[in-house]
């Protein structure tokens, strides 16, 4: 992976900041510096990724396959579940246990969100199915096919997914599945912006790119929503959902997103007019 993320806390010198700058690029690596928060820019973007793509599947409206498919028409690198399987399912499902989550004994974990994909932790617990490494994740891999690295259909999973898939829903269309899964991404974006975890869009589009397999075509996730989706877009979007959805709170809408668009401006150009430095400055004085 090309990615380094630095992390700059309340106490790094910019002596400090300066010298892990040159020392990634001297490693052959990109630095980008953020913020300290949970999952700094990359991981904190995901946590939605993540939850969504797996909700597809409990709502009924998307396979494994047909999710993985759409993802990887729009150009990244690796479809959600392929990635996962790749990464390691016990990854996720140990965060999500050590952030209290996982329901335990039969007893339901109070302080999960409202919308939680449990079939994300039931593969891991009771299927014990934690990926490639296994030979055995989202997908089925068989050492003697690809060198273990083909995801190949599993009906294990199928009849697992079908246990709390909703009956009756139509299919989602490839547009659906982006929008729902990918606009709360932008707008985690925007709310990085805002709080100074990133401290420019672009930073946030080199992390993708060079961490988390986006299409570089496509400019980052920030480039994309500013230049081919359209901000106005992806606010009346997030609206909708935010309603549907009203007590998931990555699909409520930044307040900084909500500003560039009464001012009709890209996130870029309100960042390039200097208006992010002003509006930083206004609010340190609160």
């Amino acid at each position: 992976m090309k990615l380094v993320e630095i992390v700059r806390g309340s106490a790094t010198s910019m002596e400090t900041v300066c010298v892990m700058q040159h020392l990634t690029k001297r490693i052959g690596k990109i630095g980008v510096v953020v913020g300290n928060c949970d999952g700094f820019v990359g991981n904190r973007l995901l946590i939605s990724y993540g939850a969504e793509t797996t909700l597809l599947l409990e709502e009924g409206v998307a396979s494994v396959s047909s999710v993985d498919k759409a993802f990887l028409k729009f150009g990244i690198a690796l479809g959600p579940f392929q990635m996962a399987d790749l990464a390691g399912l016990d990854i996720g499902y140990n965060i999500r246990k050590q952030r209290g989550w996982v329901s335990s004994s039969g007893k339901a974990s109070k302080n999960k969100p409202a919308r939680y994909p449990e079939v994300a932790d039931v593969i891991v617990s009771d299927y014990k199915r934690l990926g490639q490494k296994t030979g055995k994740g989202w997908y089925d891999y068989d050492k003697n096919i690809g060198k273990g690295r083909k995801a190949l259909p599993s009906k294990e999973v199928d009849s697992l997914i079908r246990k709390y898939a909703k009956s009756g829903c139509a299919p989602f269309s490839d547009q659906q599945m982006i929008e729902r899964v990918l606009f709360p991404m932008v707008n985690e974006g925007f709310k990085c912006l805002e709080e100074g975890i990133a401290m420019q869009p672009s930073d946030i589009d080199v992390v993708y790119v060079y961490g988390y397999g986006w299409p570089i075509y496509r400019g980052g996730p920030m480039y994309w929503a500013d230049h081919d989706v359209g901000l106005k877009y992806v606010l009346r979007r997030l609206q909708d959902f935010s309603r549907q959805f009203p007590d998931t709170d990555y699909y409520r809408p930044s307040n900084l997103l909500k500003q560039c668009v009464m001012m009709d401006l890209t996130v870029e150009e309100f960042f390039n007019l200097g208006l992010m430095k002003k509006r930083r400055g206004q609010l340190s004085k609160l």
